[in-house]
This record gives C-alpha cells, structure tokens and sequence, in this order.
C-alpha cells in the first residue's frame, strides 16, 4: 500500500511501504507529519494513523492545504482545524482540553504526550501522572471521565515467600511494596463493563460461600465443593479484570504499567530509557 506525507508544505509520494517504514526508522518522519493512505477519509498525524485500519474506501487523499491547517492537540493527541484551537506556549490545544493544559503551564508541567511513552505493549508515564483525555482500553474520547488508580508493584522474586508462609508473604509484600497513583481515562462503554464486573464478581463470591456453607452443612458435598469453586473464580475474575490496569514495574521516577490497548499506546514516542 502506498504512502504520502507532507514535507516543507509539499506533498510527497507515493512511497512503498518499506520506504514508509523506512522513513520513519531515519527520522525523516516524525509522530507530528502529516501523512496519508488509501483507506484513509483525510490527511492525520503519523501517530494517529499507526497500527489504524483502513475506515473508508476513498482513492485520493484530501488537499494537503486543508491537512496543513489541522493539528493535534498537545493533550489528547486528536486533530482539530486550527481555527476551533488555542496556540497557548507553542503547543496547539484543543477547546476542551484548554482548563487542564492551562493548569499544567501554572504548575510548571509540560503537556500530558511529553510525559507518556510506550514500551512495547506497556505505557511508561511518571508516578501520579494524569493521562490523556481517552480510554486506555479503546483509545476512545472520555469528556473528561476519569477513573483513580493505586497501583502496587515488588519484586517477582518475593513470591517465593508464598512457599514457605502466605502470611509471612502478605507482612513483606506490604513492607516492600512501591505504589503509583494515576488517573486514567474510561469511556461509558467500559466504565459500565467494570461495574457489571465487579458486581457479577461480588454476588459469585457471596453467593458461593453461602450456597457452599449450606451444602457442606446439609451433606452435598458436590454442591458445596462447586460453590465455593465459584467463589474463588468469581474473585479471581474480580480481581483481574476490574483494577482495568497493573502495574508491571515500579520505581522512584516512572510506572511500567499493563492492559493499556494498543490503539492508545501506538499514538506514544517511543520509551529511550533504562530497560525494566
């Protein structure tokens, strides 16, 4: 499939594939260009358009001089037509995103995209930071839904202390633990997800043990032995999937952090630091 990008407000191409990728191994091509493919319905950033599937059939890209009068939003990383955005400490910024990017400036604090990276298929963001204004499981816009998030990370290797005493475990984990605080952003779709979660979890434990409690005290043993069974998946389950995020690493300066998806994470610079 062939490519085109903008270079010196010129549109350039088409280019192959490999030479697309190619272009971005050198440099040449930087997450802000604009650029464009068939499938495509208008000229994006690169970094909006990476990993996307085709969304329309159109078969020639748009005037590059309406691309050239769009730009991404230094917060949310969705483009707007300039004219609908703010110019605000040589940073772009869209209407709703304007209170909080104003609020970063007072405090010092660069934009929200200078502060967030991807490592694979894991986001790396400093401890308390607030991500941007979309869903980190379908890179959807929240309108300002957040969600607070404590996590908690040790050492791998303190899980050998379940084989000798869980409560032994349970003392040091706690002791040795590095916790992060992040808002994350979640759509109504997936906010009402975790909500059906978490309650189908709590009335699977509750149910379970009651239900358990009784067959053992009645003699059906089979009954009691699958209740409580279903008390423990339906806590598992909980406990999995409700948190939405986990932490992969933690330390002084910056969060490793799992289940983002990997339409948010492919809009990020990638991560140039120390390995986990």
């Amino acid at each position: 499939m062939d490519w085109y990008y903008a270079a010196n407000g010129q549109q350039v191409g088409p280019v192959s594939e490999e030479q697309f990728e190619q272009l971005i191994r050198s440099g040449t091509l930087q997450p802000t260009t604009l650029v464009w493919r068939e499938g495509l319905p208008e000229w994006q950033t690169l970094q909006a358009v990476r990993g996307a599937a085709p969304a329309t059939s159109a078969m020639t890209p748009a005037p590059l001089s309406v691309a050239l009068n769009q730009s991404p939003c230094a917060e949310c990383q969705r483009v707007f037509p300039q004219s609908e955005m703010v110019f605000l400490n040589r940073c772009w910024v869209c209407a709703e995103c304007k209170p909080i990017f104003v609020q970063r400036m007072k405090e010092g604090v660069g934009p929200v995209a200078s502060q967030l990276w991807r490592l694979k298929r894991q986001l790396v963001c400093r401890p308390e930071a607030v991500l941007p204004d979309r869903c980190v499981k379908c890179n959807e816009p929240t309108h300002g839904r957040r969600l607070k998030r404590q996590l908690y990370w040790h050492p791998p290797a303190f899980y050998a202390l379940i084989l000798i005493n869980l409560l032994v475990y349970a003392l040091v984990a706690v002791l040795v633990r590095k916790r992060a605080r992040l808002d994350i952003g979640l759509c109504e779709r997936h906010r009402q997800r975790r909500v059906w979660v978490i309650l189908s979890s709590w009335v699977s434990v509750l149910g379970g043990i009651v239900l358990g409690i009784y067959g053992f005290s009645n003699n059906l043993e089979a009954l009691g032995a699958l209740a409580f069974l279903a008390a423990i998946v339906g806590g598992i389950t909980g406990g999995v999937l409700g948190p939405q995020i986990a932490a992969a690493k933690i330390d002084k300066e910056y969060v490793w952090v799992k289940g983002v998806c990997h339409e948010y994470l492919d809009t990020l610079p990638e991560w140039s630091g120390p390995a986990r």
